[in-house]
């Protein structure tokens, strides 16, 4: 064995710990203040606040600890959207909007095209239309005036007492229509009008009723006195059967005759009442 190599007397010497022993027998070391290094730059020693020579320890075999590591999304799978599940939720709900929008759009056009719902057999359901009563005679809409004519004022649409009444006082609504039926003995056809007097009260009503109830104080005009409807050999039909009825705000006013080349005979004015006292039930139709 050769000479031990010479050691650097301008470097200084680590001081290994020196052991104590605790009363249970086991022992410990504490380190031993030694010379101390050169200072090192940037500040302070980074172990322990002092430098005992010892080389710093190795880096962390790991990387960086697991709450600094960055984190990252797993992988998309091939054929998958990357777009965040968030923002997929809400594609999903504006998709499922549009949907219910365009359903109730296709829905409304159905019932606005008169087609409604339809039963499993197919054909449309019935609507909630007013249940008219049966009663003695048939009557069928005239064909040329196959709806309610409904009018927002009355005046125009009178003569005699009645229009000078509804100039002072107003009505909310006319409604009339036309029907026909073929109950004359001689198989005439009879026109039928039926008006709905619609006042702003029933006190209103009441005194409307009143006064067209009594004889030559006019009425409301029926639909061929008003002209709307064309009739051959007749231009009103107020000189036939008459009947009325009072219905809380409502006065219903029914006319009822046949051209005056088929109303001769016994007992064609009662007919003529007796058809207008029945027709008093389609006024549910009208609303």
């Amino acid at each position: 064995m050769g000479p031990p190599p010479p050691q650097d007397q301008g470097q200084p010497q680590p001081v290994p710990p020196t052991p104590q022993q605790t009363p249970s027998g086991t022992l410990t070391f504490e380190p031993v203040p030694g010379p101390q290094g050169p200072p090192r730059p940037g500040g302070a020693p980074p172990y322990g606040g002092y430098d005992q020579g010892f080389p710093p320890p190795p880096p962390p075999r790991y990387g960086a600890p697991a709450q600094q590591r960055p984190r990252s999304h797993p992988p998309t799978a091939t054929g998958l959207s990357a777009v965040p599940f968030q923002r997929r939720t809400a594609v999903v709900r504006i998709i499922g909007l549009v949907g219910i929008a365009v359903v109730s759009g296709l829905v409304w056009m159905m019932f606005q095209s008169g087609e409604g719902p339809k039963s499993s057999s197919g054909s449309p359901t019935p609507s909630s239309a007013p249940v008219v009563p049966a009663g003695e005679f048939e009557f069928t809409p005239s064909t040329q005036a196959p709806a309610p004519r409904r009018d927002a004022e009355c005046a125009s649409h009178a003569y005699g007492q009645a229009k000078d009444f509804f100039g002072k006082t107003p009505c909310e609504e006319l409604i009339r229509a036309l029907y026909t039926t073929t109950a004359a003995a001689n198989g005439a056809k009879v026109y039928t009008s039926v008006a709905v007097v619609r006042m702003k009260s029933p006190e209103d009503a009441t005194a409307l009723m009143e006064l067209t109830n009594r004889d030559g104080t006019g009425n409301v005009n029926d639909l061929v006195k008003d002209g709307a409807v064309k009739v051959d050999g007749i231009t009103t039909l107020g000189g036939g059967g008459y009947a009325s009825k009072l219905s809380d705000r409502d006065v219903v006013i029914v006319e009822s005759d046949t051209a005056k080349a088929d109303n001769t005979g016994a007992g064609h004015t009662d007919l003529m009442r007796r058809i207008s006292a029945d027709a008093l039930r389609l006024a549910a139709a009208l609303g």
